[in-house]
């Protein structure tokens, strides 16, 4: 068995079609073909089968597709630390974040990384946190900092943080109050919200719906941007967590008050491939981070230390989200 035979079966896999995958790869297709025939013998099982719809794996080669790619992410990672103890190339590490973290860490992080890792390449994307996770699955990123990460085998996640979803008000309107605000008055408020779907709504949703209340949505948006600006013009109250609005709230420009009875939380979790231990390049990495999330906990009431078991929205399935 070789790195190129399931490099050819996950890009199938991935594509459905034999032809294609051979396209991309630049390969022929009988070569591709018999690329994956060769497995099969091996293996003593079918892994594909062509259908009307293309060619998809077997229940056995759903198995193999998972370990294949566990083997190639391996192999990747052998190849790069080779050539970083040969010193052929540099080091270099992707994290992913969600946009309402980076505004908090980013500088943070890059001077603090500079400083005590000059020779590591940090490479920053912003993403929302079903991207991220995609990313690191896929191995495009080495870290991500996501929310409300699903359990899984592919995936190890490290709950770090619980972070508080809190009523956004436009100033002098009649929510506009120091003291926090129960959830049974949020029944009250007309509100601005992600649209269906999304891991925010969700939460609100079904919380609310636990204590026999019923939101009130008066736009269902698909930016966060959008949300703000509504909320801002006096149209609507929203639901976010504090991170989202800082520099809004900051500014005078939204009010912001905490939700009790019961509080509403999400879970920001580390992420990493499991396959992908932590190593020379990535330990140092992860004890700033774990010093800038304990200083993000210390300086912001909205961020407490994650509880066991990832908080309440900690096994939600990656869905679309506002992060």
């Amino acid at each position: 068995m070789r790195s190129r035979q399931l490099e050819s079966f996950v890009r199938v896999c991935e594509l459905g079609s034999i032809s294609k995958a051979a396209a991309i790869m630049n390969i022929a297709q009988p070569a591709l073909g018999t690329q994956i025939k060769a497995l099969e013998r091996e293996f003593g099982v079918p892994l594909l089968v062509r259908t009307v719809t293309g060619t998809h794996p077997t229940p056995a080669g759903l198995i193999f597709l998972d370990e294949a790619r566990l083997m190639l992410r391996r192999l990747q990672d052998l190849k790069r630390t080779l050539r970083e103890a040969a010193g052929q190339t540099p080091r270099t590490l992707a994290l992913g974040l969600t946009p309402s973290l980076s505004g908090l860490l980013t500088s943070r992080l890059m001077e603090r990384l500079r400083a005590a890792l000059p020779d590591v390449e940090l490479k920053l994307f912003e993403e929302l946190s079903y991207t991220l996770i995609d990313h690191v699955e896929s191995g495009k990123l080495d870290l991500a900092l996501a929310y409300s990460v699903p359990p899984g085998r592919i995936l190890h996640r490290e709950a770090r943080l619980d972070e508080a979803l809190c009523l956004i008000a436009p100033p002098g309107s009649a929510f506009d109050r120091a003291d926090p605000v129960a959830l049974r008055d949020l029944a009250r408020a007309e509100l601005a919200m992600p649209n269906e779907g999304d891991l925010v709504r969700r939460l609100i949703t079904d919380t609310m719906t636990a204590h026999g209340l019923v939101p009130k949505v008066a736009f269902s948006l698909e930016s966060m941007q959008a949300i703000k600006d509504v909320v801002t013009r006096g149209l609507a109250c929203a639901v976010l967590p504090h991170s989202a609005v800082a520099r809004e709230v900051a500014a005078g420009t939204l009010v912001l008050r905490t939700v009790v009875d019961p509080p509403l939380t999400r879970t920001l979790y580390l992420v990493r491939r499991a396959d992908s231990e932590p190593n020379a390049t990535t330990k140092p990495v992860l004890r700033i981070i774990d010093e800038l999330l304990g200083e993000l906990g210390r300086e912001d009431g909205n961020f407490t230390t994650a509880q066991p078991g990832g908080g309440p929205a900690g096994g939600q399935p990656p869905s679309r989200r506002l992060a």
